[in-house]
């Protein structure tokens, strides 16, 4: 999920605003999780090396478990360049320098099709405020930090996004439309649910399943 100051700035921080009806499906769903998650991780300092482990440790508890069921679900059939797009490697590797802990969520249920698409919006989006994030942490006095960026690197100057849209925007994924849905709020559920393990309870978060997500998937 990336994000403080908004890492996870999704498609629409690059993209045009026109889009197919799938892509601002996901986009209305996802809202509320979105801004809560960039509140709550705003609040860390990442030229710090707790609060960039926090960082990392966070996005990895939900990485992890999701990259792990795309893979499952057999992703490299819709995105062939799969292996180059994942990103466990590399936050594992950034955990390493700064002394973290992956601690993955358990995996959610098996993904169809929608979700598998659903899931991907959230990941492929959440590259996108990398280099505000990086610009954040140029500063930092521990050079750990400076040298834990993997993570934040990943796909740099590849056209991973682009690619992705092509695909959600197509008439096929436009037929999965309600399990995209529900894979994209699950996505971003596993995210909330790793925030709420550094920020406790209070955590607006923690009670993802909560009302908030059903009327945001019911005015979509």
């Amino acid at each position: 999920m990336l994000s403080p100051a908004g890492l996870f700035k999704s498609s629409e921080a690059t993209a045009p605003a026109a889009g197919s009806g799938l892509r601002l499906c996901l986009r209305s769903v996802t809202a509320q999780a979105h801004a809560r998650l960039d509140r709550q991780l705003g609040s860390l300092d990442l030229a710090a090396l707790h609060g960039y482990r926090q960082f990392l440790e966070i996005n990895a508890a939900a990485l992890l478990p999701l990259e792990t069921s795309l893979a499952a679900a057999d992703v490299a059939r819709l995105l062939p360049d799969w292996d180059m797009r994942s990103r466990t490697a590399a936050i594992l590797d950034d955990l390493a320098c700064v002394d973290g802990h992956a601690d993955p969520l358990p995996p959610p249920a098996p993904l169809d099709a929608g979700g598998v698409l659903g899931t991907l919006y959230v990941l492929e989006g959440s590259r996108l405020g990398a280099r505000v994030l990086l610009n954040a942490i140029k500063h930092s006095p521990d050079a750990r930090v400076l040298h834990a960026t993997a993570f934040l690197r990943h796909g740099a100057g590849q056209h991973f996004w682009p690619s992705f849209l092509a695909i959600l925007d197509s008439d096929h994924s436009a037929r999965h439309e309600s399990s995209a849905i529900d894979g994209a709020i699950q996505a971003f559920a596993m995210f909330e649910r790793a925030a709420a393990r550094v920020f406790g309870p209070n955590f607006a978060g923690s009670s993802f399943a909560g009302p908030s997500f059903a009327a945001g998937r019911a005015t979509a």
